[in-house]
């Protein structure tokens, strides 16, 4: 984590709200804050509902809650606190380990940060706790937020599709043409013709989708957050695909991935060396994959290496889809504060391709976006709210796939 920082002179200390059962975990949260000048505790709670109560009349500029508490649950009252009044959160558990579906729960609905008390507890280095929670809570107050909505959009939930022209099929035995239903292509049943019974070839139906159009996202911590609040959104049929590289541990991103795609109108699929890229999709890899995209014959496959020296993983990937792509390509930096990406901006703007950074009012952690301003040419500094119709509109401006030589 960066260096800690320092009140400047007239500047207040945080404000923050801690709501937690546990008697134990508020006062060891309280002596650390106690002994920093830039965090000021100004109330605990003991359960949800007090935590909402406490909130409204001491306005914290941060909250840190417990996910397990009785009478109202920390997620529940988190639900309630950033449809009312969107306060940046950090959420604990002793139950919940990070890079768990339920702690992507908390982030989908509006935490800015996820910490396992475990990982705490266990640390040897008491003055490494110490600065990381001090750390976590300054990143925090400075999230801009604002309203979420309850979501639970999955792709069971999604409208029936239209028939298109792809759902024709004919009958290799007899010639017929057999109109297939959404019904039937949503369960993918053994489809048969209608005029003789023989079986039909229904991989015929799951056409490869062309990929005209790529956006390569960039992230670190906060990434998971910025990501949940974007790509559920997003269509498969944007006639692309859009790759996020994110700083994080292998395992996590794996049950990211997993999560993401559940929640998700797009396809979400974890890279893995060898898979070969397809429109309509998204892929999430860990930057410790170091992955890079080479193309065999008509395919776009990943293949994974191992670190190029002045390469970060989002320059390596950025520079290898480039290359192939031309101005065909969208890079895009989340939060993070990771230093990478500088080298892959600027080769996309080299090639005429589009160069994002997402409004620092939106990421947890500013330091890559925040870089990536100061040393790379930059054509728009998005809004969250913003981003999933950006991507479309690039997307979809973009019609024939380009040539590979």
């Amino acid at each position: 984590m960066p260096a800690k920082s320092q009140l400047t002179p007239g500047q207040k200390p945080i404000s923050l709200l801690i709501a937690d059962d546990s008697l134990v975990f508020r006062k060891e949260l309280r002596g650390i804050f106690d002994q920093s000048n830039t965090v000021e505790v100004i109330g605990e709670a003991v359960n949800g509902i007090e935590a909402l109560d406490m909130m409204l009349k001491s306005n914290p500029d941060v909250i840190i809650m417990d996910m397990e508490m009785p009478l109202m649950d920390g997620v529940t009252s988190l639900q309630h606190l950033m449809i009312h009044k969107p306060t940046p959160t950090i959420m604990f558990s002793s139950l919940t380990s990070e890079g768990t579906a339920r702690s992507f729960d908390a982030l989908k609905h509006g935490a800015v940060d996820f910490v396992s008390k475990d990982s705490f507890f266990q640390r040897q280095d008491l003055g490494s706790f110490q600065n990381d929670i001090i750390h976590r809570v300054i990143y925090a107050s400075k999230v801009t937020m604002r309203p979420v909505e309850p979501i639970s959009t999955s792709r069971a939930e999604l409208r029936t599709l239209p028939i298109n022209p792809s759902d024709i099929i004919f009958c290799e035995d007899c010639g017929t043409k057999n109109v297939i239903d959404a019904e039937q292509r949503r369960e993918l049943e053994e489809l048969r013709c209608q005029e003789c019974g023989d079986l039909l070839q229904v991989s015929l139906i799951n056409k490869v989708k062309k990929i005209n159009f790529i956006t390569v996202i960039g992230a670190g911590l906060g990434g998971y957050s910025n990501l949940l609040r974007i790509i559920p959104s997003v269509s498969p049929d944007i006639g692309g695909a859009i790759v996020a590289i994110i700083y994080a541990e292998s395992s996590h991103v794996d049950a990211f991935a997993e999560y993401l795609d559940a929640v998700s109108n797009i396809k979400v699929l974890r890279m893995v060396d060898g898979m070969n890229l397809e429109g309509g999709n998204c892929y999430i890899a860990s930057a410790r994959d170091n992955v890079y995209m080479k193309p065999y014959s008509a395919h776009y496959t990943i293949r994974r290496t191992k670190a190029i020296p002045g390469f970060g993983p989002v320059d390596l990937f950025m520079n290898s889809i480039t290359s192939v792509f031309k101005s065909r390509v969208a890079g895009m930096i989340m939060s993070g504060s990771e230093i990478d990406g500088v080298r892959g901006i600027n080769a996309i703007k080299e090639q005429d391709g589009v160069s994002l950074v997402l409004n620092s009012g939106a990421c947890l952690c500013k330091e890559m976006g925040v870089n990536i301003l100061r040393k790379c040419m930059v054509d728009i500094i998005v809004d969250e709210k913003d981003v999933t119709d950006v991507i479309t509109k690039m997307h979809e401006s973009n019609s024939e796939e380009p040539i590979v030589i």
